[in-house]
């Protein structure tokens, strides 16, 4: 299988920084007039802003040239039947979960553990790692004969730290084309502030570093995961692991503290050094679906993780925030192409609040979120908590009926918005809005400062831009057509200067905005 490589479904290449020092600053924009879309098809890579001498977002190298993040071939070697080894696919048999452990132990690198179809229950764990039922090995792949066709269902319920599958510092291995699900018969996760619900195991499949080794080159793909109560699949000090054709539902909690995400990306709060083993970069969150019905957030990146790549998924509702940067240092990660539709929250934040027990701020610098098709969510885009230097580009948002804001911006210098397209909304409703973040118990607080708003398309919405604070403020040639409501209004205190947007029938001028 061939590694993903960051693209744009909107552009056919990519212009990448000859040197790091280059900055490209958007001084004017050409908006074509008609009755359809406006914009260029022109992607706009953002100007280098990161971490240390990472400068770049998505997957790059340190010098900002493009990579290609590995994955795991098919087996070269055996495979190795479970059924020979014990396991009975049939539904409600004895402990089956042995009989898989035996296959891998008897594999070597470049075989493979074969899981016919069936259902096989998994009642006992791991003597090497007791929260585990079975445990990866490096070199060996574990395979289902289809998504549909082949279960494992577990026994675990509530255990801490427990995984129907784990992988410790393993490397070179594909886990593909089966279901994980549990025997929990209790309700799905509904309430975001109900921390005593759950059941099930802890994570469907967790990768992570081992004595400070990442792991690496992993393959996760065509699986389905439901009824767990923290992650879905959960990735932590780890790189170049790629999901993809997932099929993600039915968190048992979605509750504070690390309940019902989907998939989770995680560095580590104390480790900040991107030459460490176990530094967060390069994993690839690629073509999966989410059932949001039942979870707290689809997709989650979190602590000083870099250089990630988010696209292609589709989302289908959310408790909480979609996509979600949680506010603990994420930098230089590209969201794109992602379908995010009928989200009770943002469909992407940057930045996230936390909660008693887990306070949280700001994320990094240098993300990237753009190509996205964002659908009746009540924000599209919300940038918070001092979150810095991102850039909302060529996004399509098209608000509902309870949408509140197509892209806001708080406390979240140097952010720049640029050739989105947003429409529909009702009363109330703004295609962008800036606005004064109150902080979380004085974490964050501040005004919009440093934005930039340009080559926007703003159509058939409620209202247009809103300003209720900030400084240093730009917006260049956005189209304003076909509003209910107001074009613009900026609040009392802040001067506009130079002048409006595009419409159809004022000339497109620049303006900028001075408190």
């Amino acid at each position: 299988m061939k590694g993903f490589v960051r693209k744009s479904r909107r552009s056919p290449a990519h212009s990448w920084w000859v040197a790091l020092g280059l900055v490209v600053l958007l001084t004017a924009c050409t908006v074509e007039e008609s009755a359809g879309p406006v914009g260029s098809d022109d992607v706009v890579e953002p100007a280098p802003s990161g971490h240390g001498d990472w400068q770049v977002p998505g997957l790059v190298d340190r010098s900002g040239s493009p990579i290609e993040v590995p994955t795991p071939g098919p087996a070269t070697g055996r495979t190795l039947d479970v059924t020979d080894f014990g396991a009975d696919p049939d539904p409600d048999s004895h402990d089956d979960a042995a009989a898989i452990r035996a296959a891998l132990d008897a594999a070597e690198p470049g075989d493979e553990v074969l899981l016919p179809a069936g259902t096989y229950d998994l009642r006992t764990t791991d003597p090497s790692d007791k929260p585990a039922n079975i445990v990866l090995r490096s070199g060996v792949n574990l395979r289902g004969e289809g998504q549909e066709r082949t279960v494992l269902l577990t026994s675990l319920d509530g255990k801490d730290d427990s995984a129907v599958i784990r992988g410790s510092g393993v490397h070179d291995v594909i886990v593909a084309n089966f279901t994980i699900t549990s025997r929990h018969e209790g309700p799905l996760g509904e309430d975001t502030e109900d921390g005593d619900a759950g059941g099930g195991p802890m994570y469907g499949i967790h990768l992570g570093a081992h004595e400070g080794q990442a792991s690496s080159r992993v393959l996760v793909k065509n699986l389905g995961i439901r009824r767990f109560e923290r992650h879905g699949i959960s990735v932590k000090n780890s790189r170049e692991v790629t999901l993809s054709g997932n099929y993600i539902s039915e968190a048992t909690a979605v509750g504070p503290g690390g309940q019902g995400y989907g998939i989770a990306i995680e560095g580590s709060a104390d480790q900040h050094d991107p030459d460490a083993a176990n530094d967060s970069r390069h994993n690839v969150v690629i073509g999966n679906t989410f059932d949001g019905r039942h979870l707290r957030h689809a997709i989650l990146l979190q602590f000083p993780t870099h250089n990630n790549l988010v696209a292609e998924n589709t989302i289908v509702g959310s408790l909480l925030d979609a996509i979600d940067l949680h506010g603990e240092g994420e930098y230089l990660n590209e969201i794109r192409d992602n379908t995010v539709i009928g989200g009770q929250q943002a469909g992407i934040a940057l930045g996230n609040p936390g909660g008693a027990k887990n306070k949280h701020d700001a994320s990094g610098p240098g993300n990237w979120v753009h190509s996205n098709d964002l659908i009746g969510n009540r924000q599209g885009v919300l940038v918070i908590l001092g979150t810095p230097d991102t850039l909302i580009n060529d996004n399509w948002i098209n608000a509902g009926k309870d949408s509140k804001a197509g892209i806001e911006v708080r406390n979240a210098p140097g952010t720049e918005l640029h050739g989105n397209h947003i429409t529909g909304g009702t009363d109330g409703f703004w295609a962008i809005r800036l606005s004064e973040d109150r902080g979380t118990d004085g974490r964050g607080k501040g005004i919009p400062s440093g934005i930039r708003i340009e080559c926007n398309v703003i159509r058939q919405v409620a209202n247009g831009i809103r300003v209720d604070a900030g400084e240093d403020l730009s917006m260049v040639e956005n189209v304003v057509d076909g509003i209910n409501g107001a074009k613009l209004r900026v609040a009392d205190g802040i001067e506009v200067s130079r002048s409006a947007q595009r419409s159809s029938s004022t000339k497109a001028m620049n303006f900028a905005v001075q408190k």
